[in-house]
This record gives structure tokens, sequence and C-alpha cells, in this order.
């Protein structure tokens, strides 16, 4: 198997999807059955990528078309963005199981086209080693998610939630383009390890010089791409379409947004200042602007936890606060801190999916999102309260479970800066855990609401949906696991991780030794 075709598996069948659908009359059954095999092999592709990457000295590289870089695009997969690409896929694979039960409106075959498109440019924006690709893969994931937002086409807050979001995200695409163009410009290149090459004044074959100076044209990238991370990362000021786009999506489209989506803007990020140009010159302003932003995020994010009214909406202000984490902790620019951002980044998605698939099952059954209208049904659904417990103790760091253990590296990080930064983790957890028991509180204490039920399945009262505990006990698991294998699985897999991810003479050779064997077997 090669490692281009990753992110071409889903890509592949979120295409034949509806014609499958077509020629098959739309049969639910096999809508199903053919867009979960595509999850599957997706995710045994990941399988099989992480474990070449954890047994490969140096990172993967694949070159589409043999064409090699930098005239050619190129995969170029280190274990950090292997890590990222196992979680996606499993995380893709349960949103596609709870999906099956989850979606009941016509459609389901678009529902699942638009699913795996997401995960398809995901993928590719984790496991790319050309800038321009990156662009290219925003797009897919924008087009992929502004129609899966808008899915419930008949709400009128899922059309305005996919129409900000659009809006949104096309101004931020923009300006990343237009970013790539200065870089291009004095460059001469677009390709990662080129560019990496460059910036440190190290020999790459088949490229041009240098036009004019490299701290000029990175100053300029690196401001628009900022503003392209602010709005696709939901960071302040470029939060606001966020909580109307969750509100808007169906259950497993933001539990996707949230865990991978939007994460994708920080990997980037991460890759261009701890691999790509590492020590760059104006370091300390931009690592003030991830403080100073990061910080205003976190706040934001706890704060505006505690006034919503829809459950939907305290879980997107949720997602806000932990990218304010996970920003900040990107202006450290330390070993520690990337690992911190990658553990942080797993363990979020998997606690912030089980979290999103409790709320869910919750709304399949009541019919309603609204806390007020939710009170009382977690007497009925005892184990799904349970589960969505674990998820809200893991989210605030409670010890030994998987979030605490990438929240306190994220603070050990922020130390070696300074403890009033480290404190802002301690603070909005607090502030976080009291929205998050308010909630708890009221869907446990509170009086049961009636006439709520969807009334599309037959079902006795506080009977349980067999489909979502199954997906929400896989993640529960993994929350604790994850927990208590933390120290092991952070000496085994995320510090090596980490210490390739910030090896950029390690990135470049990968590069320029495929091209050698290449430009040799031509001679």
């Amino acid at each position: 198997m090669e490692v281009g075709l990753v992110p071409v598996i889903p890509l592949g069948f979120a295409f034949f999807l509806p014609f499958v659908a077509f020629l098959t009359g739309r049969r639910r059954g096999i809508v199903v059955a053919y867009s979960l095999s595509g999850f599957t092999i997706a995710f045994l592709s990941g399988i099989w990528l992480f474990k070449n990457a954890y047994s490969s000295k140096e990172p993967l590289v694949y070159a589409f078309g043999n064409w090699i870089a930098p005239i050619g695009i190129v995969f170029e997969v280190d274990r950090f963005s292997a890590t990222l690409v196992l979680t996606a896929t499993f995380g893709f694979l349960l949103a596609g199981i709870y999906s099956a039960r989850f979606i009941r409106t016509h459609g389901l075959e678009f529902y699942y086209t638009f699913l795996l498109g997401l995960e398809a440019g995901t993928l590719g924006a984790f496991m790319t080693g050309d800038a321009f690709n990156a662009f290219v893969m925003l797009e897919v994931i924008g087009a992929s998610a502004y129609a899966i937002v808008g899915f419930y086409r008949n709400r009128s807050e899922a059309i305005e939630g996919a129409f900000k979001y659009g809006i949104s995200g096309a101004v931020a695409t923009s300006l990343y383009f237009l970013a790539l163009g200065f870089v291009y410009a004095f460059f001469g290149t677009l390709n990662m390890a080129d560019l990496s090459a460059k910036f440190h004044r190290v020999s790459f074959p088949l490229t041009t010089r240098l036009f004019g100076d490299p701290a000029l044209a990175l100053a300029i990238f690196f401001a628009l791409t900022i503003a392209m991370v602010i709005v696709k990362s939901a960071i302040f000021p470029g939060h606001y379409w966020l909580p109307d786009a969750y509100q808007g999506a169906p259950i497993p489209v933001g539990a996707m947004l949230s865990s991978f989506v939007e994460v994708v803007g920080i990997y980037l990020l991460a890759r261009y200042t701890y691999t790509l140009f590492n020590g760059l010159p104006f370091w300390k302003t931009l690592s003030l602007v991830f403080f100073i932003l990061g910080t205003a995020t976190a706040f934001l994010g706890s704060i505006m936890m505690l006034v919503q009214r829809d459950v939907k909406r305290v879980i997107a202000y949720s997602t806000i606060l932990h990218m304010g984490y996970l920003f900040m902790t990107l202006g450290v620019g330390s070993e520690l801190a990337l690992l911190a951002v990658d553990f942080h980044i797993v363990n979020h998605a998997i606690a912030k999916a089980l979290l999103f698939f409790t709320v869910g099952a919750f709304i399949y059954r009541a019919g309603t999102s609204r806390i007020n209208e939710l009170e009382g049904i977690g007497r009925e659904m005892p184990l799904t309260t349970s589960l969505f417990a674990l998820a809200t103790l893991s989210l605030v760091g409670v010890p030994p479970l998987n979030v605490f253990f990438s929240k306190m590296l994220i603070f050990d990080a922020l130390l070696q800066v300074s403890p009033v930064l480290a404190s802002v983790v301690v603070i909005t957890s607090a502030i976080a855990a009291w929205a998050y028991f308010r909630v708890l509180v009221l869907l446990w204490r509170g009086r049961p609401v009636e006439g709520h039920h969807h009334g599309h399945e037959e079902k006795v009262e506080g009977e349980e949906v067999p489909a979502f505990l199954v997906v929400n006990l896989i993640l529960g698991a993994l929350v604790v696991l994850l927990g208590i294998f933390a120290p092991v699985l952070i000496d085994g897999f995320f510090h090596p991780a980490a210490v390739q991810a910030m090896d950029w003479q390690g990135y470049v050779e990968a590069v320029k030794r495929l091209s050698e064997v290449v430009l040799s077997s031509v001679h």
C-alpha cells in the first residue's frame, strides 16, 4: 500500500456513493454498509500508516505521479502527523456508525458523501508536504463542511450556521492563498521541505534561488496564515461562527468538526513554526500573539459556557476554550510544548467526541437541544448520563482521565514562560467545570419533560439506543485507558513524535533523498 492512498480512500468512496445510491434505489442499508466500509478501510489504512511511521527512522514520503519535489506534490508523514491521522480515521469511523442511527431524514447518501469528503480533506491536510496542497485540502474540508453543517436544510439555524461558516471560511482560505503568493514570490517554491531548506540555507535539488529578504516574506506569510487560523480554528476574535455552526449541524458532524477539523489550522501552524521555520527572527513577537489571543480565547470560551441555554452551544464554547489552550501552547516554542499540543489534540478529540455523542443520545430521545427541555432526561438514561459525566470530568482535567495528563503538559509548558500563563489553564478549567456541573445537575435532577420524543423509533421509556451506547462505551473506555496509560503512551509515542517533528534536517533530508534517488535513476 502507498502512503498517498490513505486520504484517497474516503475521497473515492465519497465520489462513488451517490452513484451507488442511485443504482440501488437509495436503499438505506446499502448506503450505510457502503459508507461504513469506506470508513473502516480508511481506519485500517490509518493503522498501517501509523505502524510504518513509527517503524521508520525518517518521515515517509510519497511523490504523486513520481514527480519529485519541488516540481511535484508530495505527502510527507512523520510520527506527529501519523498520530493525528490514526486518531482521525478512528473518530470518523465511530461518527459513521453513530450516524447510521442518528440521521433519519431523507438524503442519507449525501450526508455520508460529505462526511467522507470531510475525512479525506482532514487526512490530506495532516499528511501533505506542500503548502499549496494544504490550501487544496482546506478547500476540500470547507466544501464538505459547509454542506454538511447545513444538512438540515429545512431548519433556519442550520442554514444560518452553514452561511456564517461558509462566508467566514472562504475569507480565511483566501487569506491563506494570498499568503502563499507572497512566500512563493520570495522563495520560488511551496514544497515544505524546500521552504525549510531555503530558510536554513541548505542546498536542495531542482530548486531556484531566494528572491529578496526571506524574513519579510515570512512575516507577511505568518501574518496572513495566523489570520486564517484565527477563523478556521475559532480563535478570538474569529470565533463568532462556531456556536451557530454547531447548533445547526447534526451531532456527529459537530463532533468531527470539534475533534479534528478545527485543529487543522493549529496543526499547520505547528508544522510551520516547529518544523519548517524553527528559529524565526521574529519568534518573540509571534509568541506574544499566540499568548495574548490564546488567553483571550480560553477565557471567552469558559465564561460563555456559563450563560448558554442550548447544550450544543455549551459544547461549542468548550471547543473554543480548548482551541485557546492549543493556540497558547504554540507560543512556547519548546519540545515539551509540541508534545503537549499533540497529546492534547488526541485526548480532546476522544473526550469531546464522547461529550457530543452522549448529548446526541439525549437530543435523539427528547427531540430538542435546549437545556431546560432536557431536564430530568438523565434519570431515564443513567448509563448515557454517566458517560456524559465522564466526558465532562475528563475535559475539565480530573485525574486519572486522559485530558488531565495533556492539560498537565500544557501547564508545564506554559510554566516555562510564566506562572501567569499557566494559571490561565487552572482558572478557565474551574469556570468550565461549573458550566458542566450546571448542565449535569439539570439533566439529572430537573423535572422530566414529555412530548419531545422524535417519534420515528419504537422505544419504551428509559430505553437507551444500543448503537449509541456501543460507540459511547468505546470512547468512555478510551478516556479512562488513555489516562491510565498516559505515561507509557507519552514515552513510547508522543515524545518520539515531538522529537521527530522538530527535526527540520530530517524532514528536509527525507524529501531530498527521494529526489536524488529518482534523479539518479533517470541518469
